[in-house]
């Protein structure tokens, strides 16, 4: 299984992207902690505690990333940190933190950034060459037996409906007209099963296996059981696809190695470590 970190939750972005918002008035709480910034490295204060300049940093950083064609104002992060800081001094006034809830998501916000730091500094550590790229692309690629279908389906919740629906096909329906009456698919219903032309690779297994064991112009003699029911398939058509050059999909490769190597490490990691679980006791 692939693991993956997130750092900051996507709705910041829509927080600091709101047109016309004016900062919050009114008497902020107290706090007994002064800040322990020097003046050089701070944006703000509230109620003595600072907010320094490597969380605002790091704040534009991320939302920079989720929408690179859009500039975050400087004034609107320092207004979005200077509200939360209000918030959080709020908060701990309450003992909110000391709440079950509260102090396993803090436990886990620690955990994750500092997680994603590792995973980064892995990251700067591995070199993945042309050269190991091209062995992919060679033995996996350009040598690969690439094809396409044409397909349509019917889809139905049961195989008893799905056997009645293909007693009719046998019958001499036509595969379309069965599909707009019968299927649970609503787009099959507006174009008669017609799935177009669909990749192997993208689609589920027991779907893909039963379209590639068909003859053009030939449906399964039995329906087809995946996790959106039982299908009917019929297949009209195949093509063989040419594979992309190599230099328009070598980063893509080298970014699926470097993966790879991450992964790797945390297995490596796992091996190392003494690990006991048990159950949560809720």
């Amino acid at each position: 299984m692939k693991t993956s970190y997130v750092i900051f939750p996507a709705f910041l972005v829509s927080l600091l992207m709101l047109q016309g918002c004016s900062t919050t008035g009114g008497k902020g709480t107290s706090s007994d902690k002064s800040s322990t910034l020097s003046p050089e490295n701070t944006v703000a204060t509230v109620n003595g505690r600072g907010i320094s300049k490597n969380a605002l940093n790091s704040l534009v950083t991320e939302i920079g990333k989720q929408n690179p064609d859009q500039k975050v104002p400087e004034d609107k992060a320092i207004e979005y940190l200077v509200n939360h800081e209000l918030l959080r001094q709020e908060a701990e006034n309450q003992n909110l933190q000391n709440s079950p809830a509260t102090a396993g998501r803090l436990e886990n916000s620690v955990r994750d950034v500092l997680a994603q730091a590792a995973i980064d500094n892995v990251r700067r550590g591995i070199t993945v060459t042309d050269a190991e790229c091209r062995k992919v692309y060679d033995t996996k690629i350009a040598g690969a037996d690439l094809t396409e279908f044409k397909a349509r389906h019917i889809l139905l919740e049961t195989e008893a409906e799905a056997n009645e629906v293909l007693a009719k096909l046998k019958q001499g329906s036509k595969f379309a007209d069965l599909a707009k009456k019968y299927s649970k698919d609503p787009a099959a219903q507006q174009n008669g099963g017609d799935l177009g032309w669909m990749n192997p690779t993208q689609t589920l297994p027991e779907f893909s296996n039963a379209v590639a064991s068909l003859k053009n112009g030939e449906t399964t003699s039995a329906p087809v059981k995946t996790k959106f029911g039982w299908h009917i398939i019929q297949r009209e058509d195949a093509r063989k696809l040419t594979p992309p050059p190599f230099e328009d999909i070598k980063e893509q490769i080298r970014k699926m190695l470097i993966d790879q190597k991450v992964q790797q490490h945390i297995e490596e990691l796992r091996k190392a470590a003494k690990i006991e679980t048990k159950a949560s006791g809720k």
